[in-house]
């Protein structure tokens, strides 16, 4: 390929990859009331999940 191709293809923006897990997150946050969020985070806690990811759900802060 030629520099001129190669500058193209730089410059476009990467896909973003979904995960089951984000998929569910958006469903989640669709339903939810206004203020209430969802997170994809890693799971911290002692427990079997361990580093494993997990969904958190974020109260509004009001």
């Amino acid at each position: 390929m030629d520099d001129f191709l190669l500058g193209e293809l730089a410059d476009i923006d990467s896909p973003v990859i979904s995960t089951p897990m984000q998929r569910a997150a958006g469903q989640l946050a669709r339903v939810l009331p206004p203020g209430w969020r969802v997170e994809v985070a890693e799971a911290t806690y002692p427990t079997v999940r361990q580093g494993q990811p997990v969904l958190r759900l974020m109260m509004p802060e009001d």
